[in-house]
C-alpha cells in the first residue's frame, strides 16, 4: 500500500486500523482521549514497546522492551529486574528505563506502546501524577519526555505487546543486571514473530 509516497506493510496498516478502533472504543467509554495511533511514518519514526511483570509470591518484578521501526525490524532490546516492588512500579520502571535507553540510542521520533491502562492513564493526567504511589518515578518519566525530542505514549493490547512481555519475563528471570540485545534472543523470537504480523 502507498500513501503520500511512503510505502506501508499491509499488516502495518492492519494493526493501525485495529489500534485506533480499540482506542475509540476505550475514548468514547471513559472521561479520557488517548491520542490516535496512525501516525505519519518517515525512516527517522520508531516504535518502543515496553512491559513489565510481578511475581507476586517472591515481590520480585521483570521488565523490558524493543524498539523495532515501522516495517516491524528489530532495532535494539532491553531487560532487566528489581528485588522488590509491585505491579504499578514494574509498569513504571519499564517506561522510565525505556525512555532513557530510546534516548542513549539517539532515536528522536517515536511512540511508546504500552499495556497497562492505568499507567498510560497516569502519563496522560500529568498534573495529578503527584496523587500516585510512585510519583517520583512519574515525575523522573516527565523529566525524559520534555527532552527536546517527538514522543507520545499510547495503549496496545495486550496480545499485542507479546515481545515485550517476553523480554520481561526473561529480565524477571535472569540475574539482575541491565541487558542489551542488539538482535531478539531466542526465546523471544516465535513472540516477535506474532507481533509483527498482528
Amino acid at each position: 500500500m502507498i500513501l503520500d509516497s511512503s510505502c506501508w506493510l499491509v499488516n502495518y496498516v492492519v494493526r493501525c486500523i485495529y489500534l485506533d478502533a480499540l482506542n475509540l472504543d476505550l475514548s468514547l467509554s471513559s472521561d479520557f482521549q488517548i491520542t490516535p495511533t496512525l501516525f505519519f511514518l518517515d525512516s527517522s519514526t520508531v516504535r518502543l514497546n515496553v512491559d513489565g511483570c510481578w511475581f507476586s509470591d517472591q515481590s520480585h518484578l521483570g521488565f523490558g522492551g524493543l524498539i523495532w521501526d515501522v516495517y516491524g525490524h528489530w532495532l535494539a532490546g532491553f531487560s532487566d529486574n528489581c528485588s522488590h516492588g509491585d505491579p504499578s512500579l514494574a509498569e513504571l520502571l519499564v517506561v522510565l528505563e525505556g525512555l532513557k535507553f530510546a534516548w542513549h540510542m539517539g532515536f528522536k521520533i517515536f511512540q511508546c506502546m504500552i499495556d497497562s491502562m492505568d499507567i498510560v492513564q497516569s502519563l496522560l493526567h500529568r498534573d495529578q501524577a503527584y496523587l500516585h504511589s510512585h510519583a517520583s518515578y512519574l515525575l523522573d518519566i516527565f523529566s525524559l519526555v520534555d527532552k527536546p525530542w517527538s514522543m507520545n505514549f499510547f495503549w496496545i493490547d495486550r496480545d499485542r505487546n507479546c515481545s515485550a512481555d517476553a523480554l520481561a519475563k526473561l529480565g524477571a528471570l535472569s540475574s539482575p543486571v541491565f541487558e542489551y540485545w542488539m538482535s531478539p534472543p531466542p526465546y523471544v523470537l516465535k513472540w516477535l514473530l506474532l507481533d509483527v504480523v498482528s
